[in-house]
C-alpha cells in the first residue's frame, strides 16, 4: 500500500520526469509539478500528465514533496517549504539528507542510475538509496521504494556520496571515453558500432571475473611498441593524448 495520500514533485528535469512516470504506471497520480517558469506548464502538463504549478501554496495539502532539481537549488527550494507538514525528499547523490532540515520529516530517494527523458529504462532494476530522519519516515520512504524498483538500500548519506563518486568513474567517466572513441573513429569514417561488442564484454568480463583479473591490452602486458604506436596516432590529439598517457601510466604501475 502506498504511504501517502498527496504526492507533488518539484522539477521539470530527467529525474522528476522519471519519477512521476514511475509512480504514474504504479497508479499513483502526483497532484501537482512544480516548475519555475509558468510559460513552460502547458509543455511540461503535456509530457509528464501532471498539473503544472509555479505556486508553493498549491502544495499546501500534499503528504509528501519530492524535490527532484539540480544539487545546488535543493537548499533554496527547501527553504519554500520549511512551513510545510509534508515530508520533504530529494533525490541526489551527494547532497546530505540534512539540507532538508526545515522541517522535522525529510528524506531521500536517490536512484543509482543514469537517466534520461527520452530513453526508458527498467526502473524495477534501479537501486533506489534510501535514507530519512526518522524511522517512521524510513519506512514510509522504503514501503514506496519498493513499489518503484525491486532494489531498495537504506544507505547512509556518507556512503551515499561514495557511492556516487565512484558512479562517476564506471558511468561518466566511461560514457566521455566513448565519446573519444567515436570522435577518433569517425575522422576515419568509421563507426562506433565496431566497437559495441567490445564495450558490452568488457562490461559483462569485468563484473564476472572481478575487473582486475579481466583487464587486457598493451598497458596490462607491458607492450612498449604498440603503447608508443598508439601516441604516434595522437600526436594531433593533445587532450585525447594526454588521457591515453595518463591512464596507461595508472595500468604500468599498478601490474609492475
Amino acid at each position: 500500500m502506498f504511504p501517502f495520500c498527496k504526492v507533488a514533485i518539484i522539477g521539470s528535469g530527467n529525474v522528476a520526469y522519471t519519477y512521476s512516470k514511475v509512480l504514474i504506471n504504479n497508479g499513483i497520480y502526483p497532484k501537482y509539478i512544480l516548475i519555475r517558469n509558468k510559460d513552460k506548464a502547458p509543455e511540461v502538463e503535456k509530457l509528464f500528465g501532471v498539473k503544472a504549478t509555479t505556486d508553493y501554496n498549491m502544495l499546501s495539502d500534499c503528504d509528501l514533496i519530492i524535490i527532484a532539481v539540480k544539487d545546488d537549488a535543493i537548499k533554496d527550494v527547501a527553504s519554500n517549504l520549511r512551513d510545510s507538514n509534508a515530508v520533504l525528499v530529494h533525490t541526489s547523490g551527494t547532497q546530505k539528507s540534512t539540507v532538508l532540515n526545515v522541517v522535522d520529516n525529510y528524506g531521500i530517494i536517490y536512484p543509482l542510475q543514469t537517466i534520461s527523458k527520452d530513453y526508458e529504462i527498467d526502473f524495477k532494476s534501479v537501486p533506489l538509496l534510501i535514507n530519512a530522519s526518522t524511522l517512521e519516515v524510513k519506512d514510509k520512504l522504503k514501503s514506496m521504494a519498493q513499489i518503484m524498483s525491486d532494489i531498495v538500500i537504506e544507505c547512509t548519506d556518507e556512503d551515499r556520496s561514495y557511492i556516487h563518486m565512484n558512479a562517476v568513474y564506471v558511468s561518466n567517466f566511461v560514457n566521455v571515453m566513448l565519446q573519444i572513441g567515436e570522435k577518433l573513429l569517425r575522422r576515419k569514417s568509421l563507426d562506433i558500432s565496431i566497437l559495441e561488442p567490445l564495450v558490452k564484454e568488457t562490461i559483462n568480463k569485468a563484473f564476472a571475473m572481478g575487473a582486475e583479473n579481466a583487464l587486457t591490452g598493451p598497458a596490462r602486458r607491458h607492450d612498449t611498441n604498440t603503447i608508443n604506436n598508439h601516441l604516434n596516432l595522437l600526436n594531433d590529439d593533445i587532450e585525447e593524448k594526454k588521457i591515453y598517457e595518463l591512464l596507461t601510466n595508472y595500468i604500468l604501475k599498478k601490474y609492475l
